[in-house]
């Protein structure tokens, strides 16, 4: 081996080193620019499929709840649990309440059709 000579056999290209950082950023833009923009789309679908889902699962959840609140609500009356005073008690507004189940409950009679004064309805 001490019979070879010691010399550089290796060459580099003219400006190799000072073209370099720009062939590799050559290389890197398309790439990068590819994960930038398939990240949105992941973020966008993401997004909308989360408003999608989680909307019709509210207001589906909250139908649903409202709809087993009143039948329970309707069990407890019926079967003599609750009394009027109870089911008043729970409401937040009870006066509203009252006044809704007597619009309704007078808005069914033709007492004016009848001839009825409303003296006579009152006393």
């Amino acid at each position: 081996m001490e019979k070879f000579p010691k010399k550089n056999i290796f060459r580099t290209p003219e400006n190799y080193f000072e073209n370099l950082p720009d062939k590799i950023l050559e290389k890197r833009k398309p790439k990068a620019l590819q994960y930038y923009l398939s990240g949105m789309a992941a973020a966008a679908v993401v997004i909308i499929g989360f408003f999608l889902f989680n909307t019709n699962d509210t207001v589906t959840s909250s139908i649903n709840y409202q709809t087993e609140l009143n039948e329970e609500v309707e069990y407890y009356i019926e079967s003599g649990v609750w009394n009027v005073e109870d089911v008043l008690l729970l409401a937040d507004n009870p006066n509203e309440l009252l006044d809704d189940i007597t619009e309704e409950e007078w808005s069914n009679q033709t007492w004016i059709d009848e001839g009825l004064l409303e003296n006579e309805i009152f006393y």
